[in-house]
């Protein structure tokens, strides 16, 4: 049992060590930093609720460099942000485009909130078909989970056990409870 618990504990390490090469903090308001995905080369993926000003905006890349970015656009009824980095040598997220986890599957929030990456790991207590938000933007999937989605972490990813991008997690969609808006949405949102 022991050989088998310290075979999972590697494994998921493993997952957030991969996850996390394409995880950036976000210096957009007077808080701590919030989190953000390199979704794919010079596009940041990010929560429009942790985006309080328009400019001036800097990230700290998981090397711990820092560098600017601007402002691309936001969907306030999707709450993502799309932040453009230009200049900068650093990995993608690799995305799970494939079905919806299901109820029970280990899945793990990144966040880095700061310098440092952080995580935390739970299951996926809910799946259920697409929903709309209060301000009306259409949602593929809702997934809840079981999980902390701590200070800094909303714009960070939830991944699978494999390292797989299932989507961005926030707390200001379903009024503080975290949820995860799918690869799906945030394609679609991004692609505008």
């Amino acid at each position: 049992m022991t050989a088998l618990l310290e075979s999972l504990s590697n494994e998921l390490a493993a997952a957030v060590e991969s996850g996390g090469r394409a995880v950036v903090a976000i210096h957009a308001r007077r808080r701590i930093p919030a989190s953000g995905v390199h979704w794919r080369s010079g596009v940041i993926v990010a929560t429009n609720h942790t985006i309080t000003r328009d400019d001036n905006i800097t990230v700290t890349l998981p090397d711990g460099t820092t560098a600017s970015v601007s402002l691309a656009g936001r969907d306030p009824s999707t709450d993502l942000a799309v932040l453009k980095l230009a200049g900068q040598n650093l990995a993608t997220a690799n995305l799970r485009l494939d079905p919806s986890p299901s109820v029970g599957q280990f899945v793990i929030a990144l966040g880095r909130p700061g310098p440092r990456l952080t995580a935390s790991w739970g299951v996926v207590s809910s799946v259920a078909g697409a929903w709309r938000t209060w301000q009306g933007a259409e949602i593929d999937s809702l997934l809840r989970l079981d999980l902390s989605i701590y200070d800094g972490f909303s714009g960070g990813p939830l991944i699978d056990a494999t390292g797989r991008v299932l989507g961005i997690n926030t707390s200001g969609l379903a009024r503080g409870t975290p949820v995860t808006i799918p690869v799906a949405t945030v394609e679609r949102t991004v692609a505008y």
